[in-house]
């Protein structure tokens, strides 16, 4: 059995070497680097979120029209947005459905665009019956923007956020 007298033996190596502590410095540096990139959110992430909050309210809206067979119509703005249903000879604001609600952008103001058929809108009719209307979306914030269609009165689908230039965005 081996045995070993006091300061005879080679001392244990206790730490880490400066390479190893750089290499490790190096590898924290890159993979902060790739979460701030990813992470940060920009004019992009902003108007993809705003997009699926208004398709999946738009989905309830044709929902509600069909359902209880009444006319809705969706109005937009640089501020914000609303559903509007006729009721007797005028349009008012939806009352029964507090999904509809009139609300603000969560990241505007907004530049909004509203096409029928490839033709400016001041608002979209979500007809309480199927259509074979085209109907169009642009949410533009700076040079960056969503579009979000609706074919054949179906459910309206964001595409991913494109950049814009010498389209009103601003440089």
């Amino acid at each position: 059995m081996p045995t070993s007298v006091l300061g005879v033996c080679k001392p244990q190596r206790a730490g880490f070497t400066l390479l190893e502590l750089l290499v490790v410095v190096v590898v924290l540096s890159i993979a902060a680097g790739l979460i701030v990139v990813r992470g940060t959110p920009g004019d992009a992430n902003y108007l993809q979120a705003d997009a699926k909050k208004v398709a999946q309210l738009l989905r309830i809206a044709q929902q509600e029209s069909v359902l209880k067979s009444k006319d809705i119509r969706f109005v937009a703005g640089p501020d914000g947005f609303q559903f509007e249903e006729f009721m007797g000879s005028r349009w008012v604001p939806v009352q029964t459905e507090p999904m509809l609600r009139p609300r603000q952008w969560d990241h505007g103001p907004l530049e909004v665009q509203l096409l029928r058929e490839g033709r400016i809108n001041a608002f979209l009719a979500l007809e309480s019956t199927v259509g074979l209307t085209q109907k169009t979306i642009v949410l533009r914030k700076n040079n960056t923007q969503v579009v979000m269609e609706s074919r054949n009165g179906g459910n309206f689908i964001a595409g991913k956020p494109s950049v814009v230039m010498g389209q009103g965005g601003r440089s």
